[in-house]
C-alpha cells in the first residue's frame, strides 16, 4: 500500500449498464456521493445516500465487507430462494466475488444512510484463512476455515467486530505510524471475527439441524437448555466428548469467546426474555438463569446490559 492514502470524493452517477438491473431506467440526478482510499490490497470506501432508490446493483471482483452506519437499505440477491432483507446499523454483509446484489433506499430521503465497504483482494483472503487453519483450526467435526463460510453472510456486529471497524477508520483516514502493518492485522481480525460469527450463527441458530457428531453444537444445545444450572466448562466438553483442553481451545477459537464468556453472553440473552415476557420478578428471572445471589446476577446484567434489570424491564415494557 502507498504511504499516504489515495482519497478521492466524487459524485457517483448510476448508469444502465454497470450499476442498475437492465429493466430500469437509470435516475438523471446524483444518488450517493462515494470516498475511496486505496491500496494495493484493499480499497476502503464510504458511500452517502441523500435520495430514494431501487435496484441499485453492488458488485465486486473481490470479497466486498459491507458495514452499515446510519439509516436503512433493502437488499435483493440474485439467489431465487432468498427473500429480500433489510440492512441496518450495527449489521455486516459479505458479498462474494463477481456477485451482483440490488440495493433499495427506501427512505434515504428522509434518513440518509450511510454504507462503508471494505474491498480485499482475493488472495489475500485465501492467506488469511490459510493462516487462521493453521494457528487457530477448527475441531475436527467442524472442518476448516474456508472463504466459502462467507458466501452472502448477513450477520449482527459483535463488539469485536465494531472495535475493528472504528478502527480501520483511523487507520485509511489518518496518517498514523506503521499504518500499512496495523491495516493488514486489523483486515485479518475483521475476517476472524466475520467467520466466528458466522461459526456461531451456523451452530446455534438452527438447532434441530446440527448434527449430533458435531462435539462444539451438541455443547451449545446442552448449555442453551440448561441455562438455570451451575454449568462447568469439564462437563460442557463431557457433552462434546472432548477433553477439557481440547474443548476450551476448539470453542474459543470457534466462536471467539471462552465457554464461561458465552455462558454469562446466553444467560443474559435469556434474562432479557424473560423480563419482557411478563411480570417476573428480578429475583425469578435470576434464579431461572443459574444465579444463587440476585445482587450477582444484577451487577452482572448491568455490566453487559447497561442498565440493571428492573430498569430494563420497565423501560421495555
Amino acid at each position: 500500500m502507498p504511504d499516504a492514502p489515495f482519497v478521492s470524493t466524487l459524485p457517483w452517477m448510476l448508469d444502465r449498464e454497470d450499476r442498475r438491473a437492465p429493466h430500469n431506467d437509470p435516475p438523471d440526478s446524483l444518488v450517493e456521493n462515494r470516498t475511496s482510499y486505496g491500496g494495493e490490497d484493499m480499497q476502503f470506501s464510504v458511500y452517502d445516500t441523500v435520495q430514494q432508490a431501487e435496484r441499485v446493483a453492488l458488485r465486486s471482483t473481490n470479497p466486498l465487507y459491507c458495514g452499515m452506519i446510519t439509516g436503512k437499505k433493502v437488499i435483493h440477491l440474485t439467489e431465487a430462494d432468498r427473500e429480500p432483507f433489510e440492512f441496518l446499523p450495527g449489521e455486516s454483509l459479505v458479498v462474494p466475488p463477481l456477485e451482483t446484489i440490488y440495493i433499495d433506499f427506501p427512505e434515504a430521503d428522509q434518513e440518509p444512510t450511510r454504507c462503508i465497504t471494505l474491498e480485499i483482494d482475493s488472495d489475500k483472503v485465501d492467506d488469511m484463512v490459510a493462516r487462521l487453519n493453521e494457528t487457530m483450526p477448527r475441531s475436527p467435526e467442524s472442518g476448516p476455515w474456508s472463504v466459502n463460510r462467507l458466501d452472502h453472510c448477513h450477520v449482527q456486529n459483535s463488539d469485536g467486530i465494531e472495535r475493528v471497524l472504528q478502527s480501520l477508520v483511523t487507520l485509511f483516514t489518518e496518517d498514523v505510524p506503521h499504518r500499512d502493518m496495523l491495516i493488514d492485522l486489523n483486515a485479518t481480525e475483521l475476517v476472524v471475527r466475520l467467520l466466528q460469527t458466522e461459526s456461531r450463527f451456523l451452530l446455534m441458530g438452527a438447532e434441530n439441524r446440527q448434527s449430533p457428531e458435531n462435539g462444539l453444537a451438541a455443547a451449545v444445545q446442552y448449555a442453551r437448555k440448561h441455562l438455570d444450572q451451575a454449568l462447568t466448562v469439564s462437563e460442557l466438553a463431557e457433552k462434546a466428548c472432548m477433553s477439557e483442553s481440547s474443548f476450551y481451545r476448539y470453542f474459543r477459537n470457534e466462536f471467539g469467546m471462552t465457554p464461561l464468556q458465552f455462558l454469562t453472553q446466553e444467560r443474559m440473552r435469556r434474562a432479557c426474555e424473560l423480563l419482557l415476557s411478563g411480570s417476573r420478578s428480578v429475583g425469578d428471572v435470576s434464579h431461572d438463569v443459574g444465579f444463587s445471589s440476585v445482587s450477582h446476577f444484577i451487577n452482572t446484567f448491568k455490566d453487559h446490559v447497561g442498565t440493571t434489570p428492573k430498569q430494563f424491564q420497565l423501560s421495555n415494557r
